[in-house]
This record gives structure tokens, C-alpha cells and sequence, in this order.
């Protein structure tokens, strides 16, 4: 990790973090809410406002296979997914994540960490999503952003009961797990990121925190 970064995190403190929040606007709202109908096997209290809300207790690591910051958050603004036909049969509700981090290594918060937000089947009612710009062979993920992510996690399991850090391509090694809910046992999607060997250089610096998931 940098110095500026190893410090800040050893003293609990957040990375440098810019707030550049998504609309979670009514439309959202009531999208997410019947995502959750349709897929979760607990039942919803009828609160819209406590139903879109949760503890976070697992960290999803994402890449966006995009070569661009300004390209996924156009991504993720609109309420309504659109474009990816593999999921839209599983519900209407745009995909997104709670932060964005650049190749530069600098993090951008799209949704406050307690908002639901669908980026992974089975846990998005307990997961903070982040999602690394770039991925694959065309784009690698950087050093940069293995460190913000490191930094990211550490800052975050400070705030929350965080037990679990996952790459989304580990996501099912969780089913049979009591966080994982998925009504549907044909809804499961095969995923590539963000890769073994970037969850083994961010997992390599948080060993301490003792978290579960590889």
C-alpha cells in the first residue's frame, strides 16, 4: 500500500473518497423492492425504506471490463436495467455498486453503504459492491487499485460487521451459506472478475482482519 494509504487505514481513517451519490430515487426504490420479492426467501417488512436498506456484512470485488470511471457510472444512473438479457428476466432493476475504483486507485462512492443495490445473485441484501475500472486482458486491474481496494475493505470492516470478502467470480462458493437467498435455482450467472490473482494481492494486505470467502 502507499504511505498515505497503510497510514490512513492503520488509524481507521477512509481513504480519500469522493462522494458522487446515484439518484436512489422512488422509481429505484420500488424497483429494488420487488428485485427482492422476486428473489429473496425472507420475507419484507412492506417498509419500502427499511426493505432498501441493510447491514452490510460481505465485500464484493468487481471489475467493470470498461476502459472508463465516466462509462459506468452512466452505467449505473438509471433505475431501469437495460441491455443485458441475461438478467433482465430476473428483474427490471439496473445493476450498479456502492463504490467505483479508478485505475488511478482513486474511489468514488456512487450509493450511501447501506442501500440495497444489485450487483451479485444471493447476497445483495447484506454485500457492499466496489467496482474496479477496467478488467480482462485488454485493461488490467492495476497495482493502484489493488491497494485502494485494501485500504477500501480495511476502512469498511472498521464500520460494519464485515465477515466475508469475495471476488464476484467466487460469489456461489457462498451458496448453502445462511447469507445466501435465491429463490430461483436457475438464476446463477458464471463470472471472470475480478480474477484470483487481484483477490490474492488485495486479500495478501487485510490478512489480519481475519475476513472469510476464498
Amino acid at each position: 500500500m502507499t504511505l498515505l494509504l497503510l497510514s490512513l487505514a492503520l488509524a481507521g481513517e477512509p481513504p480519500p473518497i469522493t462522494d458522487r451519490l446515484l439518484p436512489y430515487e422512488d422509481a429505484r426504490v420500488q424497483l429494488t423492492v420487488e428485485y427482492l420479492q422476486a428473489h429473496r426467501t425472507a420475507p419484507l417488512s412492506g417498509e419500502a425504506e427499511r426493505d432498501t436498506r441493510m447491514e452490510p456484512k460481505v465485500i464484493v470485488l468487481h471489475w467493470t471490463a470498461g476502459p472508463s470511471a465516466a462509462s459506468a457510472w452512466n452505467t449505473f444512473t438509471a433505475p431501469t436495467l437495460a441491455g443485458r438479457a441475461e438478467l433482465l428476466g430476473a428483474g427490471a432493476l439496473n445493476v450498479g455498486a456502492h463504490f467505483l475504483v479508478d485505475r488511478d486507485g482513486s474511489i468514488t462512492r456512487l450509493f450511501e453503504e447501506d442501500r440495497i443495490v444489485r450487483h451479485v445473485i444471493g447476497l445483495n441484501h447484506l454485500a457492499i459492491g466496489v467496482e474496479n475500472v477496467g478488467g480482462g486482458e485488454r485493461w488490467p486491474l492495476t497495482a493502484a487499485q489493488v491497494q485502494a481496494n485494501a485500504a477500501l475493505v480495511r476502512w469498511l470492516a472498521g464500520r460494519h460487521p464485515i465477515t466475508h470478502l469475495i471476488g464476484h467470480h467466487e460469489y456461489r462458493s457462498l451458496e448453502g451459506h445462511p447469507y445466501f437467498e435465491e429463490k430461483d435455482p436457475s438464476y446463477r450467472t458464471t463470472k471472470p472478475d475480478p480474477g484470483a490473482a487481484f483477490m490474492t494481492e488485495v486479500r495478501a494486505l487485510v490478512t489480519d482482519l481475519g475476513l472469510q470467502g476464498d
